[in-house]
């Protein structure tokens, strides 16, 4: 940019350290700002070291970790909204905001409600949505199946609107908006990972360490998994690690598979990481899982949209995929991208081909994120340009 932006109000009701791409964009732009104030809830311990230039505004006093922010009741999370609001208004006056950029729609929402101030201070606005909301899911009278009501109201309001992938465009009334959307895909930052100092090798030569980092859930294919833990690659034992946030109830289910199976010493389950810890933690595997069993929208279109595969490539690891027209229309022609129907027969048969191919893909993946998943050389060619038309 030809000059720096004086001030940033960034909304995020979900917290940054839980949206690894929210991260890379607040980054991205304190290099190209004075100063960003973010406004979030607190829903973890911080270890994210953020630019100087970039400060945290908490809605909530208390720590709500894990899955407790949603058992608070109703009253109290009408009460939070109502901070992050005001919380957002008192920002952008007191700091004369020229960007507000709104993470999903509860925060845009929020926008559409202080759209007259917006108007009166000439704020850009920017949409960045990260999941398409599942009404089925959202709840009718919820805050975020309330505020998906006003998402196509607000579209007109919206200066700018960027998603992780082309695909999901179709759910968006995007015939609303002034300028045409932008595809900003869920690439990592290249400088975090090598900040990280990370040194792959291979964790050992008996053993194949399969991981699956991110939110713990059914659709990634780790019941299959689980029942093959037996088996072994090229006289190596496999093992299956999991990394993350996940309900009691299926990690209950899980643990009841492993038992039936008994596979316990192939089965691991390592809680939740911080991001910030995440890199060098991952370092001691050897198969980055990336399987989304295309049941619903978030699954079925995230080729450019889930983070975890091209932070798989930033630690320099093969990549086992869903093998469906979506991904390998994005990510068949590399050498570090492996694909499985989740069958006994293609679990196995992929496993070998990584186990023969394993140093290959593993320098591939490395190559392939640094040259062209990382979120600088997308921003710099993508967001950049738009900013500097914008302001």
């Amino acid at each position: 940019m030809t000059t720096k932006i004086k001030h940033i109000t960034v909304a995020a009701y979900t917290h940054p350290e839980l949206y690894p791409p929210v991260l890379s964009a607040i980054d991205e732009l304190a290099l190209n700002s004075e100063r960003i104030d973010v406004i979030t809830r607190n829903m973890l311990v911080s270890k994210w070291r953020y630019p100087s230039n970039v400060r945290m505004n908490y809605i909530n006093d208390k720590n709500y970790t894990g899955f407790g922010i949603e058992k608070i009741p109703m009253w109290m999370k009408l009460y939070h909204f109502l901070r992050f609001i005001f919380k957002i208004r008192k920002m952008m006056k007191s700091h004369n905001s020229e960007i507000l950029i709104v993470h999903d729609v509860i925060p845009l929402f929020a926008a559409f409600l202080l759209r007259k101030q917006l108007k009166k201070q000439r704020i850009t606005l920017w949409y960045h949505n990260h999941d398409v909301t599942d009404m089925s899911k959202a709840g009718k009278y919820s805050l975020m199946g309330i505020a998906a009501k006003f998402e196509s109201k607000a579209f007109s309001h919206i200066d700018i609107f960027t998603l992780p992938s082309q695909e999901r465009l179709q759910y968006f009334p995007i015939e609303k908006l002034a300028y045409p959307p932008t595809i900003l895909p869920n690439y990592p930052l290249k400088r975090f990972y090598q900040k990280a100092e990370i040194v792959k090798k291979r964790s050992s030569k008996q053993i194949l360490k399969l991981v699956f980092q991110g939110s713990i859930g059914a659709g990634h294919g780790l019941e299959e998994l689980i029942g093959i833990l037996k088996t072994q690659i090229n006289d190596k034992q496999l093992e299956l690690h999991l990394v993350g946030k996940v309900r009691e109830s299926y990690l209950k289910e899980m643990e009841d598979l492993v038992a039936q199976h008994g596979v316990g010493d192939y089965f691991y389950y390592h809680g939740m990481k911080p991001f910030a810890e995440l890199p060098v933690f991952l370092s001691q595997f050897d198969v980055g899982l990336a399987i989304h069993k295309p049941y619903n929208v978030t699954y079925s279109t995230g080729g450019t949209a889930s983070n975890k595969i091209y932070e798989y490539a930033a630690c320099s690891f093969p990549v086992i995929l869903f093998d469906n027209t979506h991904y390998r229309d994005y990510l068949d022609n590399y050498k570090w991208t492996y694909f499985t129907d989740l069958s006994k027969e293609s679990l196995i048969d992929t496993m070998t081909t990584i186990d023969d191919s394993y140093d290959l893909s593993s320098e591939a993946a490395k190559a392939d994120f640094n040259q062209f998943f990382n979120f600088e050389t997308v921003f710099k060619n993508t967001i950049l340009p738009i900013l500097d038309t914008k302001l």
